[in-house]
């Protein structure tokens, strides 16, 4: 009997292994399917068929994983440290597109430090293997700070100018910002209006640069706002934000937000101010968190909540926004909302004066110059 039960055993077992052999070899199989298999669209391959092909060294697999991570989806959530796995082992097979993501990684500081050389080493390396992207990278590293001072400004306009040349989308865009603000280049204003409005007109834009016809709509409010090149017209001003608005970019949610706030063409409504800055703060645009603070500081369209306005100021000095830091360091001074903390408040005036907020660098010393006279 015992005999018997053993071989039974036995047998259960080598089923087993031949069932578990015969799994195995059919997911290999299948994995050879998905590697093998020729593809039109990757955006149209499932998260587990992109990963076998990925590991298998297919760079534009690698690519659309790292879009997925880098932009969100419902199924993979947006995580940047996975996209900029994904985007190195690509530029490391040669691809220019995940060169020009890791350039704007380290310029923008997503999943690393804000690291301007190897943002501009990035940017060159795609330019090299024949990505013309790289030249609206390389000039927008130039913008930001990059390179010497002197020659800043002539370097950003090359690399943009350039790209211009070459009828990229960012070419254009970034063209009509330099030629708006005179930098590198004579400033015009009808000139950098015509060529905002050609941006907007822009069609099947590429998952990069989608965002631009929105961003040239809110540099259009803005010169209606401000009167650059045209006369003041609020009507239009605010017919160009809803534009971007109503897309969900959100500094033209947070200028709609200034408009409504300031009564600009309209009667002051605080209200529907603070309902435009939180949908912009819902994708932490620092600017309308701050202002979301200050509505919540002085009691506008909300019930006056010290707290919370300290929270919002926290959440967009958390994001280098000067003013919040010098907010913050009003409140902590002079023990508004919080207790009076010297040391703090200097730590948050120095952090708005190591970005040359002249008000900044007046507090720092004014702070100082307490703390001493209470040693």
């Amino acid at each position: 009997m015992k005999y018997r039960s053993f071989m039974l055993l036995l047998v259960a077992v080598v089923f087993l292994a031949g069932c578990g052999t015969k799994e195995a070899t059919e997911d290999a199989k299948k994995a050879d399917e998905v590697v093998n298999q020729q593809v039109e669209d990757y955006t149209d391959l499932s998260q587990q068929e992109l990963e076998v092909m990925a590991y298998d060294g297919d760079v534009d697999a690698q690519i659309e994983l790292a879009n997925r991570y880098d932009y969100g989806t419902a199924e993979a959530g947006r995580d940047f440290e996975k996209a900029k796995q994904w985007y190195e082992l690509a530029a490391s097979s040669g691809s220019g597109e995940a060169m020009c993501a890791l350039g704007y990684f380290h310029l923008n500081g997503l999943a690393t430090d804000v690291d301007m050389e190897q943002a501009a080493s990035y940017f060159q390396q795609a330019i090299d293997v024949g990505n013309d992207h790289g030249y609206v990278g390389l000039g927008r590293t130039y913008l930001a700070g990059y390179g010497e001072e002197e020659t800043r400004g002539e370097q950003a306009y090359l690399n943009i100018k350039t790209a211009y040349d070459k009828e990229l989308p960012g070419g254009i865009y970034y063209l009509a910002y330099l030629t708006e603000l005179g930098i590198g280049t004579e400033e015009n204003d009808q000139e950098a209006m015509t060529l905002y409005r050609q941006v907007t007109e822009l069609e099947e834009l590429s998952l990069y640069d989608g965002y631009l016809p929105d961003a040239a709509w809110t540099r259009l409010g803005l010169m209606y706002v401000d009167a650059k090149g045209i006369e003041q017209d609020y009507e239009e001003a605010m017919a160009c934000f809803e534009h971007a608005a109503n897309d969900g970019y959100a500094m033209a949610q947070y200028y709609l937000g200034q408009m409504y706030e300031n009564g600009l063409g309209m009667d002051q409504n605080y209200e529907e101010a603070f309902s435009w800055y939180v949908k912009a703060a819902d994708q932490d645009y620092a600017p309308a968190l701050n202002q979301i603070g200050y509505l919540y500081y002085n009691g506008y369209g909300v019930e006056n909540d010290i707290d919370q306005a300290i929270y919002y100021q926290k959440l967009a000095a958390m994001q280098g926004y000067s003013i919040a830091q010098i907010n913050l360091g009003y409140l902590f001074e002079n023990g508004i909302g919080v207790e009076q903390n010297y040391g703090t408040a200097l730590a948050y005036y120095q952090l708005a004066a190591d970005q040359n907020n002249e008000g900044a660098r007046e507090a720092v010393a004014r702070v100082l110059k307490r703390m001493n006279e209470e040693k």
